[in-house]
């Protein structure tokens, strides 16, 4: 399923050699993956969304603890700002992305590209979970700091929400919010695709899409950021 040199492979990206390599291998097979394949594989390897579950907790309290003892200038309503950022799931999408995670993890090849980021962010959560398992809360904290290390220096100004940042922006230059509509919604309830346009500044109406309609309203902030050299 996953071979003995793929594990070797991932151990060393992530610089940590698993004692119960079970434990690994359930953190890379995605539920999608055990579905699609239900005759080939046994239940109890399973554990992805456990482990992800575990991992989500074991992030927060390693990510507040780092942040805690490194900003100690910083007040409460900074350190939040930076741990929402740090955990976000289009963070975790880019950790699992440095981490390579794409060519180790075993998920359905039928899921979207809205999906498959989700999944992937989610199993940034589920290795960190088995880690806390094989190794406990210190080798995992040591797992968070190497990898999240890069980011913890972020300017707020680039930690900023899209939409936070866009608003700010727009009520600057016109002292107007932006102007933001839903189009339509469409797809089954679990998995539903929202539609919006975004009227904001002098530019042309944009239009974008999300899971969610907050989703949807980010991305379409984001275009319109880009499309005025503000990120």
């Amino acid at each position: 399923m996953i071979s003995k040199k793929k594990i070797d492979q991932f151990e060393k990206i992530i610089s940590y050699n698993f004692k119960n390599k079970q434990l690994l291998i359930s953190a890379l097979i995605h539920p999608s993956y055990t579905a699609e394949n239900k005759k080939k594989i046994i239940k109890e390897i399973n554990d992805f969304e456990r482990l992800e579950f575990l991992g989500d907790r074991v992030l927060g309290l390693a990510i507040s603890s780092i942040i805690y003892k490194k900003f100690n200038h910083n007040n409460e309503g900074d350190l939040s700002k930076k741990l929402s950022y740090l955990v976000q799931k289009n963070f975790l999408h880019k950790i699992s992305i440095n981490l390579k995670m794409d060519r180790f993890l075993k998920f359905s090849s039928k899921k979207n590209e809205k999906m498959n980021i989700s999944i992937l962010a989610d199993s940034i959560e589920s290795l960190i979970g088995a880690l806390y398992l094989d190794g406990g809360f210190k080798n995992a904290k040591k797992f968070i700091e190497s990898t999240w290390g890069p980011y913890f220096n972020i300017e707020d100004k680039n930690m900023q929400d899209s939409k936070t940042k866009l608003q700010e922006l727009s009520q600057q230059k016109l002292k107007k919010l932006p102007d933001y509509n839903l189009i339509k919604k469409e797809g089954p309830s679990h998995s539903p695709t929202f539609t919006i346009s975004l009227k904001v500044l002098n530019l042309k109406k944009i239009i974008s899409s999300g899971s969610t309609i907050r989703e949807a309203e980010k991305n379409a902030a984001s275009i319109a950021l880009k499309l005025i050299n503000e990120i």
